[in-house]
């Protein structure tokens, strides 16, 4: 990200006379999300990727934990509902687990 194109952004909005303070700091504020948003495309940054890892989030099921869900999971016989009582946790949260949208890092344990 070119540090001299958001401050010259930034300037532009602070030198207006007919804003007040906190209006110059939501356009500020709004350009660096729309400059940033626009240098990384959508992506997360780096510096945040850290804070996906289980081990910074307060979770209720351990790596080991998800995949013993999705070994014992049989649909009709051992289902998502009993998994779900099991492991104290929600139905949807199994269901996420299983179609594999959450805890994708636990396929490589």
């Amino acid at each position: 990200m070119d540090i001299m194109a958001i401050q010259n952004e930034v300037g532009k909005v602070w030198n207006t006379d007919f804003a007040h303070k906190t209006d110059r700091q939501l356009i500020s504020y709004q350009e660096l999300s729309d400059l940033y948003k626009s240098e990384c495309r959508g992506n997360q940054p780096r510096s945040l990727v850290k804070f996906n890892q289980p081990v910074n989030r307060k979770c209720k099921l351990t790596p080991e934990q998800v995949l013993d869900i999705r070994s014992k999971y049989v649909p009709h016989v051992y289902g998502k509902v009993r998994l779900a009582q099991e492991y104290g946790v929600s139905s949807s949260v199994i269901l996420r687990i299983l179609r594999g949208e959450s805890w994708k890092i636990s396929d490589s344990i």
